[in-house]
């Protein structure tokens, strides 16, 4: 409410402008010319450099860089001609003597036995539930909330301007402006307070403190305004954790595929036997196949590693010949006869 007294505002003082240092005097033309430069040297004129010298400095470059251009090619050639006089290769057939391992391994899904939901596990295509493990639960992962009660309480009282409809509080010589507090939430076992305060306008009265406000319709005037108090309320409801019910079973759980077992046969020659188990259920076998072949021929020994049965077969059952250079060192191995 207003009292109806008004009063200009006081200007806010503007703070000293600071006081300027003393200033310095321009230095005269007089006082920068009054030092003595020091007199420049005449340049001493050099002699032109004559044309001859480098000269003749290319020309002995160009024929350093000639001779060696040409000692680099006669060293390649040299190397040349003795490369293919050393590269003869003699062909001989050759005797292979192989020996071999093969491994069959049975993968299947890896299953995993734990505790879940009924709803869950009929849901995954993966899960399966086990039959008579079930018995009935209440879910806390999907609990609701159902409100139970909702009150008011009695908070405090504070004071309320209603031009500006702002709130005071007294301070230690003068009302300072304040709000009401936030929303507030607290939990006691299965229910859950939720507190707002308001300002009750009902029970507001003018009082004898009266503030000065800025005047709403001209801000260079401020007018003085009673203030009224007022009583702040709690609006609490009271919400309580409803969960609901459902079936927690024993369940299996497929997960990535495993290896069960494995089985291995060893032997020699072109004989290459696999070992032979049942499938799985839902499982799948994996095959891997390892031989070693040995050449031979006038002395000189040749190996190759194969991870492929028919390559190693292959080179069991057709004629093979080996091809060894002049330092009896083996460099091919061919099925074509030279």
């Amino acid at each position: 409410m207003k009292t109806g007294r008004r009063r200009k505002k006081e200007p806010a003082q503007q703070p000293a402008p600071p006081q300027p240092e003393g200033e310095q005097k321009p230095t005269t033309r007089a006082q920068s010319s009054a030092g003595i430069r020091p007199r420049a040297k005449k340049p001493t004129p050099s002699r032109a450099p004559t044309a001859q010298p480098a000269r003749m400095k290319q020309a002995v470059l160009l024929i350093v860089i000639g001779l060696v251009v040409f000692a680099c090619l006669a060293v390649l050639l040299s190397r040349a001609c003795q490369g293919s006089a050393s590269t003869r290769t003699v062909y001989l057939p050759a005797t292979a003597n192989g020996s071999w391992t093969t491994t069959v391994r049975l993968v299947v899904p890896q299953v995993e036995v734990r505790g879940g939901w009924r709803a869950d596990c009929e849901a995954d295509p993966l899960c399966t539930v086990v039959p008579g493990t079930c018995e009935t639960r209440e879910r806390e992962d999907q609990a609701t909330e159902q409100k139970v009660d909702e009150y008011e309480d009695y908070a405090y009282n504070i004071y309320y301007e209603e031009t500006e409809g702002k709130l005071y509080e007294a301070g230690a010589d003068t009302f300072v402006v304040t709000q009401l507090s936030g929303r507030r939430e607290w939990r006691d076992g299965d229910l859950h307070y939720i507190s707002e305060e308001f300002v009750d306008q009902d029970t507001c009265q003018y009082t004898n403190y009266t503030i000065w406000i800025t005047d709403p319709e001209d801000d260079a005037y401020e007018i003085e305004v009673v203030l009224s108090e007022c009583e702040v309320w709690d609006h609490v409801i009271v919400m309580q954790r409803v969960g609901e019910q459902d079936e927690y079973c024993q369940t299996e759980i497929e997960g990535a595929m495993g290896v069960q077992d494995t089985l291995t046969a060893q032997g020699i020659g072109a004989g290459v036997e696999w070992p032979d188990p049942i499938p799985p259920a839902g499982g799948r076998l994996e095959r891997d196949f390892e031989g070693r072949v040995v050449f031979r021929a006038d002395g000189a020994r040749h190996e190759v590693t194969v991870a492929d049965a028919d390559k190693y077969v292959r080179y069991l059952t057709i004629p093979y010949y080996l091809g060894i250079d002049e330092e009896g060192d083996v460099v091919d191995l061919t099925d074509t006869a030279p």
